[in-house]
């Protein structure tokens, strides 16, 4: 039986202070420590490294499935039994697309794209509205920001300011960064067309008359949007903050600036 107070805020709070405080003790320092190891499979005789805690024999999953799996034996039957679970189920008549992996329930969704409207089959689990990329593409692009703009730690820091609505802790570094260096600035101030596709960029400052995009993956749909970007409005200065020149500012400010967050800070005020 699980008791209800084991999710109350005061109870979560009050363990996550004991762990915290143990942590700086230096209580779990015995979980960090590693060792090196000899492969127990007699073939292999690789060296690795592990934990002390870690009851590891074998230094791949290979190696333990060739020790393993000799000493499991299947009859006819049960090979029999495995194969037809995995030979996927009929639809209407047809062929299930499935056949020869493992069956997740799944249900029938209508693609979220007007222009679409196909219906298709997606696991249970997922969150799935669109049949494709290509349909995802075509309704997203339109938005000011990515389809799968990371939402990680987004709310609204008191500290910051009262109004200002952060999408990430490293957006909200990058504004102590500036207020701790005297320079002005403003978030999301203005969308932009770039054909067919909205574009917000996370700051704008005033004093340098620059704009400022911050970003931890630097992927193909980033890319194609900055330089959409810069062919369509070249005399507008628009600076990139990857992640690589994220870490650089936060080696350099993270322990000079009061607040700071890191990826363990607890989560903001969310609105």
């Amino acid at each position: 039986m699980r008791y209800s107070f084991y999710d109350s805020p005061e109870y979560r709070k009050k363990q996550s202070a004991i762990t915290r405080r143990n942590q700086e003790r230096g209580t779990y320092k015995h979980l960090n420590l590693t060792e090196t190891r000899t492969c127990a499979r007699d073939a292999c005789s690789v060296q690795f490294i592990a934990r002390r805690c870690e009851p590891k024999k074998y230094c791949s999953r290979s190696c333990s499935a060739t020790v393993s799996n000799t000493k499991r034996v299947q009859s006819d039957a049960v090979r029999r039994k495995i194969s037809a679970s995995l030979a996927g189920r009929h639809i209407e008549g047809r062929a299930s697309p499935f056949k020869g992996v493992i069956k997740v329930p799944r249900m029938e969704v209508i693609c979220a794209n007007p222009a679409c409207g196909i219906t298709f089959l997606t696991p249970r689990t997922r969150n799935r509205r669109y049949c494709s990329n290509a349909c995802s593409i075509q309704v997203n692009f339109t938005k000011p920001t990515s389809p799968k703009a990371a939402r990680g730690k987004s709310g609204i820091r008191p500290g910051i300011s009262d109004s200002t609505y952060f999408y990430s802790r490293w957006e909200a570094n990058f504004a102590r960064i500036c207020d701790h260096l005297g320079l002005r600035w403003e978030h999301t101030p203005a969308t932009f067309d770039i054909g067919g596709q909205k574009y917000t960029p996370d700051f704008y400052l005033p004093d340098r008359g620059v704009y400022v995009e911050i970003k931890n993956f630097w992927n193909e749909y980033s890319k194609i949007r900055d330089e959409k970007f810069r062919n369509t409005y070249p005399d507008i200065p628009l600076l990139v903050i990857v992640k690589e020149k994220y870490y650089e500012l936060e080696a350099l400010y993270a322990k000079r600036i009061p607040g700071w967050e890191s990826k363990n800070s607890p989560a903001p005020q969310v609105i």
